[in-house]
């Protein structure tokens, strides 16, 4: 997807954060609207709009933003809105450029640098599920409207303990805030099966930066890397972080989507994605998105059904994919496959395919919202 932080964004998560600065904005104007004496509206309508231009800036700096600008000056006959459009291609060109010399300043003065070759991926198995395990999110920005540190309703989900350990994540003691655990028929059903079924450590928003690093790990110097989106370390924190005691397996839930799945091989709890999944739907989480590689199969496993699917466009690649690397997935052009959770299908296989088309990925999403009721 994205490159590394501070690294250049991709067009689909960009204009993601752009619909959704467009709609901010849309609410916000029709309170205002309604009650212009309201000095709280006027703050909510001046703070959408710095957001839509700051979102607006940063699409134009992807490559998707590059060729609609482009496009428009070829077809654009007035003058002004020639200048206009060739400003903002300029700007874009710069801002990119900055994001990408950034990449390479943090990777040459990265302390963390992984050049010794650990964790490097040399599976020369493009279908490896472990391989290309954490490229669920595709959507960037905060999560709703809760605050960084507004734990509101985490009691209401999911069965914890009443005494939190601590652990010891990255030479670092991390407190949780909860435990999560399966109901116990259910972890041993996926434990007959082979796989694991640990507890789930729900982190504090100040440890985000913990569950990011865990990501870059295992992004850096895998060969799958395109397909994986880290967010930032405030993204992460408007999100709910649950881990395995030793860090190093994760999912994050983003309101009700489930994101960032991620397990390392030398995790102390291998094969562990299916009750990890299982365990973000018992604390909310109702819908991911994903390619269409080998994750899908995987989702279907948990209860995740396709309801729709995007086809794959040239224009809009993540930054560093390479087809050859994921040819075996319609020729290194898979879809994005939309998901919707159904109790009822939980072992399903999952069927290649399946899921009807659509045009955007607000199209993919608002299926899955209609598929869940929302």
């Amino acid at each position: 997807m994205c490159q590394k932080y501070p690294g250049p964004r991709c067009t689909p998560h960009v204009r993601a954060r752009l619909d959704k600065a467009r709609r901010r904005l849309d609410a916000a104007q029709t309170l205002f609207d309604a009650n212009p004496a309201d000095t709280r509206n006027r703050q909510r309508l001046d703070t959408a709009k710095t957001n839509l231009d700051a979102r607006s800036a940063e699409y134009d700096a992807t490559r998707g933003g590059q060729t609609e600008l482009r496009n428009q000056l070829n077809t654009e006959n007035d003058p002004g809105q020639r200048e206009n459009l060739q400003q903002r291609l300029e700007t874009g060109k710069v801002l990119r450029e900055q994001q990408i010399r950034a990449t390479s300043d943090s990777i040459r003065n990265d302390p963390k640098d992984n050049s010794n070759g650990h964790e490097r991926d040399t599976d020369p198995d493009a279908g490896r599920a472990r391989s290309v395990l954490a490229s669920v999110g595709m959507e960037p920005g905060a999560t709703g409207n809760r605050a960084p540190g507004d734990r509101a309703g985490v009691a209401r989900h999911g069965d914890r303990t009443g005494e939190v350990p601590r652990l010891l994540i990255d030479d670092r003691h991390i407190t949780p805030v909860a435990v999560h655990r399966l109901q116990d028929e259910r972890a041993q059903h996926l434990r007959s099966l082979g796989e694991s079924a640990p507890e789930l450590y729900e982190l504090h928003p100040r440890d985000a930066g913990t569950y990011r690093s865990q990501m870059e790990t295992l992004r850096d110097g895998n060969r799958f890397a395109a397909s994986v989106y880290v967010y930032s370390d405030d993204e992460y924190a408007g999100m709910r972080l649950l881990v395995t005691d030793d860090g190093r397996s994760g999912i994050a839930l983003k309101d009700d989507e489930i994101v960032s799945l991620y397990a390392h091989r030398d995790s102390s709890h291998p094969r562990a994605a299916n009750s990890m999944l299982e365990t973000a739907v018992a604390a909310g989480g109702q819908r991911l998105d994903c390619f269409d590689t080998v994750l899908p199969a995987i989702y279907a496993r948990s209860g995740f059904v396709p309801v729709a699917r995007l086809k794959w466009n040239d224009d809009y690649a993540p930054d560093g994919w390479k087809y050859n690397t994921y040819a075996a997935f319609n020729g290194g052009r898979p879809d994005v496959v939309f998901m919707a959770y159904d109790l009822t299908s939980r072992d399903s296989r999952y069927q290649r395919g399946a899921g009807r088309y659509v045009d955007t990925y607000a199209d993919g999403n608002e299926v899955v919202r209609v598929r869940l009721g929302l």
